[in-house]
């Protein structure tokens, strides 16, 4: 490689990491609170739809339980207000993707189940497999989950969806809600797991907070729907793009140029070609 060159391609590569500090892509946050009702057949179930226009991966964080193990005589065992309410409850949250058809719900359409972390997430459904569900899950770890402010040390889950473009429901409900009970529209005869040994405890219902979460998509609100889309990138960086991939096109041209071992004029085979186009053109 030749000095010049070698000099384009430094300024280029600068120039790179210049953009990427001028035209960062931000983290996007959607954080909204819910509560989930006991009524007298068992538990509500809240339904949340999103349409995803492109496939990409997003993190889903889950703040609801209010105490750090399930049992006040635990070691380690403390209760806290995470939402400032100034109440605790005990939501030990179960949640679902289902593909959405505009139909009623249906337990056929249930594609993956997220219950705790590392525990019962993933949990495919209706016989799909990481390979074949169009949503996809990995749970974070317990340091990872906890960033919301979690402090049981399973029960709120936290996890990374990768998603196909289309339309889905995400459900959020009490554990142990099974399909066939969605579809029913009740979590059949369930009741809140406030911790062993609690005085007290609110079991008419319970709270929970929600965070989406991603480097690379935005997320717009209209009641219970949610959109998902990319970032879009600033029209000075599509610019900046266009004026780079010209630059390296330079450095291609010089390239060539400057290669001692190639001649400075048309070789015989470049002749050979202008004389047969010529007498073609005759």
């Amino acid at each position: 490689m030749t000095a010049r060159r070698r000099t384009l391609v430094g300024v280029f590569v600068g120039c790179g990491l210049w953009a990427s500090t001028l035209f960062p892509v931000g983290a996007a946050t959607l954080t909204f609170d819910g509560t989930i009702y006991r009524t007298a057949g068992g538990t509500t179930f809240d339904l949340w739809h999103i349409t995803m226009l492109e496939r990409g991966s997003f993190t889903v964080d889950v703040l609801a339980y209010e105490a750090s193990q399930s049992n006040t005589t635990a070691a380690g065992y403390f209760a806290a207000d995470l939402n400032g309410d100034g109440e605790l409850t005990w939501l030990d949250a179960d949640t679902y993707f289902y593909r959405a058809t505009g139909e009623p719900l249906r337990a056929v359409d249930a594609l993956v189940r997220a219950d705790d972390i590392n525990n019962n997430t993933p949990v495919y459904q209706n016989g799909l497999t990481a390979d074949t569900s169009p949503v996809t899950l990995i749970s974070l770890s317990q340091a990872e989950g906890a960033t919301d402010g979690s402090i049981h040390f399973r029960r709120d889950p936290a996890f990374v969806v990768t998603m196909e473009p289309g339309h889905y429901l995400f459900l959020v409900a009490d554990y142990r809600l099974d399909p066939t009970e969605a579809e029913a529209g009740i979590n059949l005869n369930d009741r809140f797991s406030p911790p062993t040994g609690f005085d007290n405890p609110i079991t008419t219902h319970a709270d929970y907070r929600l965070t989406f979460k991603s480097d690379v998509h935005t997320f717009s609100v209209n009641g219970n729907s949610i959109t998902i889309a990319p970032v879009p990138l600033p029209a000075s960086l599509w610019l900046f793009g266009s004026g780079l991939i010209a630059g390296m096109r330079a450095i291609r041209r010089t390239g060539r140029t400057s290669d001692p071992s190639r001649p400075s004029g048309r070789g015989t085979d470049d002749g050979h070609r202008f004389l047969n186009r010529s007498a073609l053109s005759l």
